[in-house]
Order: structure tokens, then C-alpha cells, then sequence
């Protein structure tokens, strides 16, 4: 009968009365004018949490990088000439056809550009004006743009 009753005092389900009864010496070494409740018993424990470095490190000019514009790099196209964009576009020529109404104008018309190559880019810089460079290399040779 006293295991029921320690199981039913741990889960929870005992009466609020305090028994004296001390079946063993586990039972003896634990103060008996409280009564046990199981898990609702609110327990504080102190608990050691490591502290998150710092999220920005001062640096010298320049010796910090371009951090988050790799993803853009990435996309970044060049054509034969060396020249480095986000996509190169062709205009399509268009029939130049006497059309009997001289005040509309054609809006020109563009196709995309598909023999350009992925551009290959080995480092990124802030520079002092605060726009972003681009080490770009085409032909062998190392090219800021």
C-alpha cells in the first residue's frame, strides 16, 4: 500500500494531508512537513548561459570586406568587350517602312543578349565614395569595376 501511495504522490494525486510515515532512509532524508506534489512543484534552477560575442568589430578602412553581395556577384554577366552588367540586351531593328502617321513614334525593341558568360568575380570592395567594386577577372588579367 505505501508504494501506491508514493506513486500517487508523485504524479500528483495524493491528498494535501502530511503523512508521518518514514518507510526507509530515502524517505527520511527529505523534510516531511511539506507536502509533495509531483511535477506542479515550481523548482528554480540557476542556469550559466554563454554570452553572444559582438555582433559588429571595429576594423581599419578597407580590412572589413563586402559582406551579403555574394548572391549578386554571382549574376553578374560579362560580354566580349570586358564590359560587366546584370544582362546585356540586343535592339532588334525594325522595318523602316514609310508608316502614314509621322508623329507615332516606334518604341524600340530589345531582346536579351545570350552569348555573354558568367562574369568571374574574385573579391568585392566598399570604395571611398561608398559605391561597391567588383574584382573582376577577363583575359587573364584582374580588373576592378
Amino acid at each position: 500500500m505505501g508504494i501506491f501511495r508514493r506513486l500517487a504522490g508523485f504524479l500528483g494525486f495524493s491528498k494535501d494531508e502530511v503523512t508521518d510515515v518514514q518507510d526507509d532512509d530515502h524517505t527520511a532524508s527529505q523534510n516531511n512537513n511539506v507536502p509533495r506534489k509531483g511535477f506542479s512543484l515550481p523548482v528554480q534552477v540557476a542556469v550559466s548561459r554563454d554570452l553572444p560575442g559582438p555582433i559588429l568589430i571595429p576594423c581599419n578602412t578597407g580590412s572589413g570586406g563586402v559582406q551579403g553581395l555574394k548572391w549578386y556577384a554571382k549574376r553578374l554577366r560579362i560580354d566580349e568587350d570586358g564590359d560587366v552588367a546584370d544582362e546585356f540586351l540586343n535592339e532588334i531593328l525594325s522595318d523602316t517602312t514609310p508608316s502614314t502617321e509621322e508623329n507615332h513614334k516606334k518604341i524600340p525593341r530589345f531582346e536579351l543578349k545570350y552569348t555573354t558568360k558568367p562574369a568571374k568575380v574574385t573579391s568585392q570592395a566598399l570604395s571611398a565614395a561608398g559605391k561597391i567594386k567588383y574584382r573582376v577577372e577577363y583575359q587573364g588579367r584582374l580588373e576592378w569595376i
